[in-house]
């Protein structure tokens, strides 16, 4: 009996290879995989500014009345707004929330449009990918 010192079996096992194909097949699934885990984790951040009929509108609670109303499952909103002038004393409030990349800003702007008795306006300042 001959020592070999390197381990190496003279002796070929026989394993079944994976064609290239397979092997190319196994990475695209896998890459889709991770693709998908790393949309679920994206979200957007949108910063609104919605503006109000008149000046007497109670802007902290009209706030308060979006924020509570309005739900959605990948919704959140900011934890506060900011008051600023517009014009003649007419405040606006500045506010964000952040949502998932597979929602739609858009159905969340036409919601607080809905408070048409208090919302005049709802402009998009601003929209980034977090």
């Amino acid at each position: 009996d001959d020592f070999d010192v390197f381990g190496d079996d003279d002796e070929e096992e026989e394993e079944p290879k994976e064609t290239r194909a397979e092997m190319l097949q196994r990475m695209k699934i896998a890459a889709e995989e991770r693709l998908a885990i790393k949309e679920k984790k994206q979200r957007t951040l949108v910063t609104l500014e919605v503006k109000p009929w008149s000046t007497e509108t109670d802007l902290k609670a009209l706030w308060t009345k979006i924020t509570t109303e309005i739900a959605q499952p990948t919704l959140k909103w900011g934890q506060n707004c900011h008051l600023a002038d517009v014009a003649y004393g007419i405040k606006k409030i500045c506010m964000s929330f952040t949502m998932g990349m597979q929602d739609s800003s858009d159905e969340i702007i036409e919601k607080i449009e809905a408070f048409e008795d208090e919302v005049q306006s709802v402009e998009t300042t601003g929209m980034s990918v977090l």
